[in-house]
């Protein structure tokens, strides 16, 4: 019994290995490309923030994953209602300014890229007043259709 356990353990050890060797590491210009795209999209998403604009935001976002959304520490399981708190929300509000002060692009793979981020707010209401404060997201980014899009937030 002992020598069965001994030889399947060797035999999963094998698999893992293997599986191991035929995995591709992304060259130093592969991961310098992703993380460009990665900025460009990551931009895109925050002009639309600032201008307010929800068709705008929600074309950088693909849910087909269904992953969830994290806002303000309120969970959202579809993309969906994020964007209808989003629509509630900026009734009254004009604009906003986000100023990102940390920013770090992690590639995890050929396909998938991680953004965490943080730095200061001002929001504009239509009324003049202005509220400022901080702001940390963590974004997960997947290409698609040949497109890197937001599958999940955290913010």
């Amino acid at each position: 019994m002992r020598t069965l356990f001994c030889l399947f353990s060797i035999l999963i050890m094998s698999c893992c290995v293997g599986l191991n060797a035929y995995s591709q590491e992304l060259t130093i210009e592969q991961k310098e490309k992703i993380t460009s795209e990665i900025v460009t999209a990551f931009e895109n998403s925050i002009n639309a923030a600032e201008n307010l604009d929800a068709k705008l935001l929600a074309d950088c976002v693909d849910d087909s994953f269904q992953s969830g959304f994290i806002i303000s520490g309120r969970f959202f399981p579809l993309f969906k209602g994020v964007m209808d708190d989003f629509n509630g929300k900026a009734i009254g509000c004009k604009s906003q300014e986000l100023t990102v002060i940390n920013k770090k692009i992690t590639v995890l793979g050929e396909n998938t890229a991680l953004l965490t981020a943080s730095g200061d707010y001002s929001l504009y209401l239509e009324d003049g007043r202005t509220l400022t404060g901080k702001f940390a997201w963590t974004i997960v980014y997947s290409k698609i259709n040949g497109q890197w899009k937001i599958v999940h937030s955290h913010m």
